[in-house]
């Protein structure tokens, strides 16, 4: 992970700081794509590189390259597309000769454009099918293209996908860690992400979750002791963030549990050092309480737009493969879970998980819940970068317990 920490290093430099979602102020600026295995950064730009940005590759680590590559559109601009693909912060219908609607959206990585998911409207009403015969993705993702190009005005990449599953360690205690397995008010289980508090509420701790899992009381997955209360005043329906308050004013704490997700003691938990922006390329682990903890997860899209089955359109989500054959990406009730990276003894916050896609053979793995349902397991992963979210709630991450 050194190799990572020091082109990421060198990222930041590029880019100034600014998180994925936030770089289409830099003007000119496409994209950037980390390969810790080479050790080199490419760089997507349009137009002549600004004297700051050349100062930096003329001052590389040792070791360290950087391939710049001219982009046809800088992220601005991708962005600026992008908007016309949506109405009131929500993707429009495609209106295909097998109506559709887009499930995710963001800039292409060589900045050539826009990449859309897309997903037939019969596919979730089985019924329209039956008055209408079902025109071949074959050819039909050529109409998608067409359409949402002219409406962009640039070039769009489709692809049919399916729409991406929401998600849904077990006898926590103060102060409130990450990664703990929590019982949500319906009953099923989620994930605790990080501990955070609210300056401009008084200094009010949270412990984060993701949105979907719920307002209302919470619980501890086995032992099941009272937790807290998530209000929906606590959280982003965007971000699919949540924070559950602590009873009788609890504190929340800067660590989060590592290990596997039947491990009973909290001598995993790592502390949390702050938290980093996300490059394309780089490797991220989770730790979420129904699956443990789970490596070898490359960052393959970020600054994308998502609709996960509840239909809340997530404005900023990042996604992760699954390069470990041996392993999966996650599995169903990890929701709310951090993304880390390591950093050093410590681990980086990156995120917080909000749904899966590329569902896989569980191969007879098991989850904190199997005694109440049959695993899932999948070998994608979508989650919001925890910078937004902090950012949009105006919460600070905790590092330390108080």
């Amino acid at each position: 992970m050194k190799k990572q920490e020091a082109l990421h290093k060198v990222v930041d430099r590029i880019t100034g700081g600014q998180d994925e979602q936030n770089r289409d102020r830099i003007p000119g600026f496409s994209e950037v794509e980390v390969d810790p295995v080479a050790n080199r950064i490419t760089l997507h730009w349009k137009g002549e590189l600004p004297g700051a940005v050349q100062g930096v590759l003329q001052d590389l680590p040792k070791d360290v390259s950087v391939q710049v590559v001219t982009a046809k559109y800088s992220k601005a601009e991708l962005h600026a597309a992008r908007e016309k693909l949506l109405s009131n912060g929500k993707p429009i219908p495609i209106a295909a000769k097998r109506p559709s609607h887009i499930n995710s959206i963001g800039p292409s990585l060589d900045g050539s454009g826009l990449d859309l998911g897309y997903e037939t409207d019969d596919a979730q009403a089985p019924e329209m099918r039956a008055v209408m015969p079902p025109l071949p993705v074959e050819e039909l993702t050529p109409q998608v293209e067409a359409i949402a190009s002219t409406i962009a005005g640039v070039e769009v990449h489709a692809h049919h996908q399916a729409m991406v599953e929401d998600l849904t360690r077990g006898a926590d205690s103060e102060p409130w860690y990450g990664g703990a397995g929590v019982r949500t008010p319906g009953g099923t289980i989620c994930s605790t992400g990080f501990g955070v508090y609210s300056p401009s509420a008084n200094y009010k701790n949270f412990v984060t979750t993701a949105w979907h899992c719920g307002a209302g009381s919470y619980r501890t997955w086995y032992s099941d002791n009272y937790m807290g209360y998530a209000n929906s005043g606590d959280g982003n329906a965007a971000d699919d963030t949540i924070g559950i308050v602590p009873h009788d004013g609890q504190n929340s704490g800067g660590y989060v549990y590592g290990g596997p997700w039947n491990d009973p003691s909290d001598n995993d938990a790592a502390q949390v050092s702050g938290y980093g922006g996300n490059n394309e390329g780089e490797y991220v682990c989770h730790s979420a309480a129904n699956s443990g903890v789970h490596c070898g997860l490359r960052i393959l899209q970020v600054d994308r737009q998502i609709q996960g089955p509840n239909g809340v359109w997530r404005k900023f989500a990042d996604q992760v493969v699954q390069t470990d054959k041996n392993d999966i990406a996650s599995i169903n009730g990890d929701s709310g879970g951090p993304v880390i990276a390591l950093d050093g003894t410590k681990v980086q916050a990156r995120g917080t998980i909000t749904s899966l896609d590329k569902q896989t053979n569980c191969n007879g793995r098991v989850s904190s819940d199997a005694g109440s349902r049959t695993p899932e397991c999948y070998n994608g992963m979508w989650y919001v970068p925890i910078s937004q979210t902090l950012a949009d709630m105006g919460w600070v991450l905790r590092t330390s317990n108080p």
